[in-house]
């Protein structure tokens, strides 16, 4: 068997989830990045849209205040046929322009000229109101050529009177094929976009599925509370192992009232260091792990205090996920005292509130930097050496199982870790 697999941790089998961490992150994050590509990609059609609306704007103002001005149309507008020049001289203005129609009409609207030559001597549809007034306005609305976007301009004679106007304009349809044209390069973009986050995305999905072993949420929950459970164990066996040698030993030399006396003060120091925090038979699991970190906490020279107050009852939390959460965060403060100097302490507190519940950890070690107060509760982010068993993953496994439930947690550093998680009571509980 290889180092590798020596290390990695055993579920039982068949225990691993279709539902894998790494696989709902791939899943989600390949969701989010699709939504995102497809609003980027409606975003840059909108503005390209939008871009040739204000194109069509400026391209019809710029016409019209030509036309307004042009010595030709205003002397043949004076004349008694305005039509009879006007019309070709119109038509040949429209050839070589960008816009979809030429409009010249009198003070009240009636036509000179029109693409559709039948309409000439009827009323023009759409809004001159400003400009019979003296404003030039551009609107976007409907005509006898479709909706548009055009520019209405008054035009004057040498003394300054009204005696008609110019409308030039470009049909929403010619504005919209100048959008579909901007197609192509919106859906470059949008492919680009999403073909480079969609590799970022597998690249990470990669890293977490190697940093959970490929394993889903359950699985390591239920791991990493075996694993406590069992170093528990481990650690209680080997300290009555080397108690009982010792008191073999004394009655093997015949030291009968030696044995006596280690015997009794070895039980007089059991029920000393011995968890009183009254009846949790409904955490077991909790009451025996801490039962078994205390002993643990012995046999590595650590203080470890432990308290608990208020009843515990109807926590969201099932007795598994407690478990990991106390488990893993009590391991990563004993760890984080193991190599400091003396005094190394670890103060564990189990407190039910009004509003829920709170397990407090504090510890003496050397603390936890500002840059890493942010990262600590990331997949696969440790303060611990490289290679050090479950990196990265404790802390990341505490934040996900206290949000699924409405909680929170946050770490504190002042001369050691002050590791503060928060489960908030299900509303209809809160009076």
């Amino acid at each position: 068997m290889s180092p590798q697999e020596t290390s990695r941790p055993r579920l039982a089998a068949g225990t691993r989830s279709s539902w894998a961490i790494a696989r709902i992150f791939l899943l989600t994050q390949m969701v989010i990045v699709v939504v995102v590509c497809a609003s980027v990609g409606a975003l840059l059609y909108w503005q390209i849209q939008d871009s040739a609306r204000e194109q069509a704007s400026e391209i019809t103002r710029a016409e019209s205040a030509t036309l307004a001005h042009d010595p030709f149309v205003v002397e043949n507008i004076a004349s008694g046929h305005p039509t009879d020049r006007l019309q070709p001289y119109v038509k040949d203005v429209l050839s070589n322009s960008s816009v979809s129609f030429i409009t010249i009409m009198s003070p009240d609207g009636i036509r000179y000229t029109h693409p559709t030559e039948d309409k000439i001597g009827q009323h023009y549809i759409g809004d001159i109101s400003r400009a019979q007034h003296g404003e030039t306005m551009t609107v976007e609305e409907e005509g006898s050529l479709g909706v548009s976007m055009r520019t209405i301009t008054p035009i004057r004679d040498d003394d300054g009177s009204i005696i008609g106007l110019v409308s030039t304009g470009v049909t929403i349809s010619e504005i919209a094929a100048v959008a579909r044209n901007g197609v192509p390069a919106v859906a470059m973009i949008a492919g680009l976009l999403l073909l480079t986050t969609t590799f970022t995305t597998l690249l990470l999905y990669r890293y977490l599925n190697r940093a959970t072993l490929g394993y889903s949420r359950d699985d390591i929950l239920k791991s990493e509370a075996t694993r406590s459970m069992a170093a528990m164990l481990r650690t209680q066996n080997h300290e009555h192992r080397n108690r009982m040698h010792t008191v073999l030993s004394l009655l093997d030399l015949g030291r009968l009232d030696d044995a006596r006396n280690f015997a009794r003060e070895d039980l007089a120091s059991s029920e000393q260091n011995e968890v009183h925090w009254g009846n949790y038979k409904q955490l077991p699991g909790v009451t025996a792990l801490l039962a078994g970190k205390k002993t643990e906490a012995e046999e590595r020279r650590i203080d470890l205090g432990l308290k608990i107050e208020g009843e515990w009852s109807g926590i969201p939390l099932s007795e598994v996920e407690l478990v990991s959460v106390v488990s893993n965060l009590v391991d990563n403060a004993m760890d984080a005292v193991a190599d400091a100097p003396e005094p190394r302490e670890v103060e564990v507190d189990l407190a039910e509130t009004h509003e829920g519940w709170e397990i407090v950890v504090a510890d003496t070690g050397p603390g936890v930097s500002g840059e890493d107060e942010r990262k600590v509760f990331e997949w696969g982010y440790s303060t611990k050496p490289s290679g050090s068993e479950g990196r990265g993953v404790g802390l990341a496994l505490v934040r996900d199982t206290l949000l699924r439930h409405g909680g929170s947690i946050e770490v504190l550093s002042d001369g050691g870790s002050v590791f503060t998680a928060r489960i908030p009571r299900p509303r209809k509980e809160i009076r």
